[in-house]
């Protein structure tokens, strides 16, 4: 380890059990970050939901200049600059991530904090952490989990990638990702689904087809896969009239759009892909997550694969063969095309049922309560 690197982690330790133990101690605090900056995912399901049942605990969030405007009244927002960060994050009482941070850079957790990890993966093809090629893929050494109080998974799936990936062996939570509590209960959230299509003009007589490639381990600019204005022709075959949303994953550097189709509007910029799934008609993916949570809405869900050798190759081999999990899988634009063009004959329903059993998927719906639940009898310790 650099010298400059070693010195940097004990500033950043040592300034935090500084920040730690000057703590005000009759404030009740929690800590939320996602994707190191967004208002986003689980962390903003519990946030809100913390918001609603208990009002009078100070909520602070690690929010990007972008996405401050999407924060609520009551949220404090703290800015990505390590002095108020790390203090932030000392003085809480809760932490609350969908990410996992490198130790090795420098981080204090006091006896009293209480680290609550939402893994924003639970059930992605791909591997993750310690499962992952060292020699090609990306190396999650110094992601150490030794740190976490509780870990929260949606499925059998999900807790053997956490214990397999990140080599995690404390306490887990299985009641579902709280960002699905919306897709579980999605006849509820009929206002919501209106006001997230206002917002970006979508009428209400158009399908949504959303298009959402996880990044790669390069994390460049990505070559959008898909002839998009083939797939829309296709699905606007009946009569019915078709848009695409394109959304980068956040490691990415967006999605290159070889096509000038006005049929399609990028949606990278917003900031919270449970929204977007929430009013999406039918989701395009490749190894992403997204494709296990969007089944909780019995609406279709098709893997473009036509990349999977070399993405495998480069250091991510799948954990799941997706034929055998029940997925639609398009290995090229022709089967693509060809499943667009025959969407309602399949029945999606009974697809997603399979392969949430092939998950030991345990979405109940009532995640974010549940949490919430934990992190006030935390919080009645102090």
């Amino acid at each position: 380890m650099k010298i400059t690197t070693i010195v940097r982690k004990w500033a950043r330790t040592t300034y935090m059990y500084l920040c730690y133990i000057t703590r005000p101690r009759k404030e009740n605090t929690v800590f939320f970050a996602s994707f190191r900056g967004q208002y986003s995912d689980n962390p903003r399901a519990i946030s809100e939901c913390l918001h609603r049942m208990t009002p009078d605990v100070k909520i602070v969030w690690l929010i990007k200049p972008q996405y401050k405007q999407y924060v609520p009244d009551y949220v404090t927002v703290v800015p990505l600059t390590p002095r108020l960060s790390l203090k932030a994050q000392a003085q809480a009482n809760v932490w609350v991530l969908n990410y996992i941070y490198r130790k090795q850079l420098g981080v204090y957790k006091g006896k009293d904090n209480y680290y609550i990890q939402t893994w924003h993966g639970d059930r992605g093809l791909k591997t993750i952490g310690y499962l992952t090629d060292y020699s090609k893929g990306r190396d999650y050494n110094g992601y150490d989990m030794s740190d976490c109080d509780l870990f929260v998974a949606a499925s059998d799936y999900g807790i053997r990638k956490a214990r397999q990936g990140f080599l995690y062996d404390g306490e887990i939570i299985v009641e579902g990702m709280p960002r699905n509590d919306k897709l579980v209960n999605i006849d509820k959230y009929s206002d919501e689904v209106v006001e997230v299509r206002r917002r970006l003009g979508i009428s209400n007589d158009v399908k949504v087809m959303l298009y959402a490639p996880t990044f790669r381990d390069d994390r460049g600019c990505q070559q959008c896969a898909i002839d998009i204005a083939a797939s829309i022709e296709n699905l606007e075959f009946n009569g019915e009239k078709w848009i695409c949303l394109v959304r980068s994953h956040s490691l990415s550097k967006g999605i290159s759009m070889s096509s000038d189709s006005p049929a399609y509007f990028d949606v990278t910029s917003y900031p919270d892909m449970a929204d977007l799934l929430l009013i999406a008609d039918l989701l395009i993916t490749d190894y992403s997550s997204c494709a296990g949570d969007f089944l909780l809405t019995g609406k279709p869900v098709v893997l473009a694969h036509f990349d999977r050798n070399e993405y495998e190759a480069q250091g991510r081999p799948l954990w799941v063969n997706p034929n055998e999990a029940g997925y639609l899988v398009a290995k090229n634009q022709s089967e693509l095309d060809h499943i667009l063009a025959n969407l309602y004959s399949y029945d999606h329903q009974a697809i997603a049922e399979k392969i949430n059993r092939f998950y030991g998927t345990k979405e109940t719906g009532q995640s974010s309560e549940t949490i919430v639940r934990r992190i006030i009898q935390e919080l009645n310790k102090n």
